[in-house]
């Protein structure tokens, strides 16, 4: 130990307590709407314990239950049953010690306020947010038709090049026939449009003042 802190232990507590608030468990980035208020929210709370990891492999747990068993997303998403029942159920699945307190909390919370069926939007949030924290950039690609590798391959090393060194890419591609051609790119918050739609109503426009 420093000589000068065993000579003062006020300032012992005092470097502790500096170092400790100097610890940020905000939220590296910003989401928003309700499901990003809610993924900041547990976010900071699994940061305070050490638990983003766990808290990650959860959410990604209950979602896959969603999306993986037709009776329990039905039944999420009935509105004829109460707030109260569901919440009781989504207790009874999730219990401690296989779920955080903190994901548990999560889940009874929304089906209490009667947002469960937000749920995977939330954990969607969630997810941007922890990659964020990595330094990763969720990209995605949007095409007429699903691309080759590649093509993907050619378009990821130009979005890498575009993000910047040190920093991952995670990137999701989806198939949208209504763009016509070309490609809607959507890197982090930044939307840019190069899809044969966006130039037809461009100079659908242009012909339209010039009329």
């Amino acid at each position: 130990m420093n000589s000068s802190l065993r000579l003062f232990p006020s300032a012992l507590v005092a470097a502790r307590a500096f170092s400790t608030k100097a610890v940020s468990h905000a939220p590296p980035k910003k989401i928003h709407g309700i499901p990003g208020r809610y993924a900041g929210a547990v976010y900071t709370a699994a940061s305070k314990i050490g638990a983003l990891d766990r808290v990650e492999g959860e959410l990604q747990a209950f979602d896959d239950l969603i999306k993986k068993n037709p009776k329990f997303a039905a039944f999420i998403a009935n509105p004829t049953i109460s707030r109260s029942d569901k919440a009781a159920k989504v207790g009874a699945l999730i219990e401690e010690p296989k779920f955080s307190h903190v994901s548990r909390n999560l889940f009874i919370t929304l089906a209490a306020n009667g947002r469960i069926g937000e749920s995977s939007k939330i954990i969607s949030a969630f997810n941007e947010i922890m990659q964020a924290s990595r330094g990763a950039v969720k990209v995605t690609i949007i095409s007429a038709e699903a691309l080759k590798k590649k093509q993907l391959d050619a378009i990821q090393a130009g979005i890498v090049n575009l993000v910047g060194a040190g920093k991952s890419v995670d990137i999701v591609t989806e198939v949208n026939e209504n763009i016509l051609g070309g490609l809607q790119v959507v890197v982090g918050d930044k939307f840019l449009d190069l899809s044969v739609s966006s130039r037809v109503a461009d100079l659908s426009k242009a012909l339209e003042s010039s009329a």
